[in-house]
């Protein structure tokens, strides 16, 4: 029994451990998704604010940034599709490592249950046992008449 709650205990290190490598990468990719989000939205705000403002010296190159602005919003576009699946892959991976970590917590807490249980009824029969020898043993009372 004891063989099984190490091995059991074993798995649950390393399937939580898997979980927070999991955990780490998701993090970080939504982090880099935020960032990008956020560039995008400054570039929308600046392609707003900034090509509506004309001269008649910046006329000529007010084409050419928006231009840029757009491909670059393309660009971060591409990476946060490129993104998207590797994030819902990761989402899906947790929740199957939760799983099974709930399935391993829940076979370890079992296994500790069986061995607490069988080792208290052999404690009670030892018990039992030392108390019925002792009986054994001892004189018996004379009746008085």
């Amino acid at each position: 029994m004891t063989d099984r709650i190490h091995t059991l205990a074993l798995l649950e290190r390393l399937r939580r451990h898997d979980m927070m490598a999991e955990a780490r990468e998701l993090a970080d990719m939504r982090s880099q998704v935020a960032t990008l989000e956020a560039t995008r939205a400054n570039l929308l705000d600046k392609l707003r604010t900034e090509a509506r403002i004309v001269t008649l010296e910046a006329a000529p190159y007010v084409g050419a940034y928006i231009r840029s602005i757009r491909n670059e919003e393309a660009q971060i576009n591409r990476t946060l599709a490129k993104a998207a699946p590797r994030i819902a892959e990761l989402e899906t991976a947790m929740l199957e490592r939760f799983r099974e970590l709930a399935t391993v917590r829940l076979a370890f807490d079992h296994s500790q249950t069986q061995a607490r249980t069988a080792r208290t009824w052999r404690e009670s029969s030892q018990r039992d046992e030392q108390i019925l020898l002792g009986w054994g043993r001892r004189p018996k009372p004379r009746h008085a008449r």
